[in-house]
C-alpha cells in the first residue's frame, strides 16, 4: 500500500523493483569525485545539491544508475533504493524522495533489502 504524506504518494517496493527491472538502466560503481563530475553535467536540479557530496546519480542518456564505490554495501543499498524513487518519479522534489527513502528503508523485508545489496555488489 502506498504511503501519502502532504499530498506526495511513495511508491512501493515493488513498484520500485518493477520500475528498475523494466527501465533497461544498469547500476556503475564510480569513485564518488567522478559522480560529483557527472553530476556538474546533470540538469539544474542535481547541481543544486552539489553541496552535499553526491553518492548516488541517475544518467538517463546512458541508462546508467551511478553509486559511489567507497559506500559501504548497506549504503549502496540505500543509496540505490533514494535512486530508484528518481527513477520512478522524475518530478518528486528531493525532500520528498529523501522522506520516501527514509520511510521505505525502515519498512523493506530483509529480503528486499537483500536484493538492493545484491544488485549493488
Amino acid at each position: 500500500m502506498n504511503t501519502q504524506t502532504a499530498q506526495t504518494v511513495y511508491p512501493t517496493f515493488g513498484q520500485l523493483k518493477k520500475t528498475f527491472l523494466d527501465s533497461g538502466y544498469e547500476i556503475r560503481l564510480f569513485p564518488q569525485h567522478q559522480l560529483e563530475q557527472l553530476a556538474l553535467d546533470a540538469p539544474a536540479e542535481v547541481k543544486r545539491h552539489l553541496q552535499s557530496n553526491i553518492m548516488g546519480l541517475i544518467m538517463p542518456d546512458e541508462a546508467v544508475i551511478g553509486l559511489a564505490q567507497e559506500l559501504p554495501g548497506d549504503e549502496k543499498a540505500v543509496t540505490l533504493l533514494h535512486e530508484l524513487i528518481h527513477l520512478y518519479d522524475e518530478e518528486m522534489d528531493e525532500e520528498d524522495v529523501e522522506n520516501a527513502t527514509l520511510e521505505l528503508e525502515q519498512s523493506l523485508t530483509p529480503a528486499q533489502f537483500g536484493f538492493l545489496q545484491f544488485l549493488v555488489s
